[in-house]
């Protein structure tokens, strides 16, 4: 089942508030691409929320592990901003052949500080059974992506859905 994230903007500030509800049935997902063929998911239990994220905005920082793109002032909070897909092993964002100048930072919390996971953009809150996760088998992706998912859903087509293992996301990142 999908829900329109549109109607969670606050068209003020452009942040995106992610509610702490819950739904009778199944778990909630925010749904997000990973690279032109897999979509990925994250916990909306996991997430502070979503912000626009212009990448003239982010100051770079020196001597930093090359998935970390640089820091950002949000609502006077410096927030870290990592290229997701780098991390996963995809193309760094600024070396894709049409790199985007803007993207969203699904922001989480790791000990005290705030990261933003940057993506292209966020499409659709989606609800799943947790007991009907899948395993990710080795020839589905690389292994470097597999690392850091928990496993997948199948949609209502039969497409997978990539469940993002934000606690192994998190160790990689050695803050």
């Amino acid at each position: 089942m999908n829900e329109s994230i549109s109607s969670l903007l606050q068209t003020n500030n452009q942040f995106l508030q992610l509610e702490d509800r819950q739904q009778q049935e199944g778990h909630r997902f925010l749904r997000f691409p990973l690279n032109p063929e897999v979509n990925g998911l994250i916990s909306l239990a996991d997430l502070q929320g979503v912000i626009n994220v212009a990448l003239k905005d982010i100051l770079p920082v020196p001597e930093v592990a090359n998935f970390f793109l640089g820091i950002i002032n949000c609502q006077g909070e410096a927030i870290w901003i990592l290229d997701l897909a780098n991390l996963l092993g995809a193309t760094h964002w600024y070396q894709r052949k049409s790199p985007l100048d803007s993207g969203v930072g699904m922001l989480v919390r790791v000990e005290n500080y705030t990261i933003g996971l940057l993506v292209e953009r966020a499409n659709a809150i989606e609800t799943y059974e947790p007991q009907q996760i899948l395993p990710v088998s080795e020839d589905m992706l690389p292994k470097q992506m597999r690392d850091f998912l928990q496993g997948y859903f199948l949609d209502c087509e039969g497409k997978p859905r990539m469940v993002l293992d934000l606690r192994a996301a998190i160790a990689a990142l050695q803050i």
